[in-house]
């Protein structure tokens, strides 16, 4: 299966359980790896016949800075289902969810979380 991915896309948005986390925001670092068979647009070079990454960015910005969620989980279940909502050929998504700023008294470079859905994980 093919895939095009995004990697480490930052958004500022306002996620986590302290009320400063709401407040004040930090930095979030997402990939998303959108698996989708793309034969049809290697063949003919029409943009028309992919997943536009561009599209899919946006997607992804509008559902990480609109809301304010406690968990990163949340987040990246969010992004999946608007991902597949939007993109009806996708097939399978992995999105990670890098929190880099995290409250920890500790050396780290970022906490994160990954899932991985498929298309039938939300038509039934």
């Amino acid at each position: 299966m093919d895939s095009i991915i995004i990697k480490n896309l930052k958004i500022h948005a306002y996620h986590g359980v302290n009320e400063e986390e709401k407040i004040d925001g930090q930095n979030f670092f997402i990939d998303a790896v959108m698996f989708i068979d793309k034969r049809d647009a290697f063949k003919t070079d029409d943009i028309n016949k992919t997943l536009s990454y561009s599209s899919a960015c946006k997607i992804i910005k509008k559902v990480t800075e609109f809301d304010k969620y406690n968990l990163i989980e949340t987040v990246a279940e969010k992004i999946s289902k608007a991902l597949f909502e939007n993109f009806h050929d996708l097939k399978k998504a992995e999105i990670t969810v890098k929190k880099p700023e995290a409250p920890m008294k500790a050396d780290f470079e970022y906490v994160a979380v990954k899932i991985i859905r498929e298309k039938s994980d939300y038509n039934g």
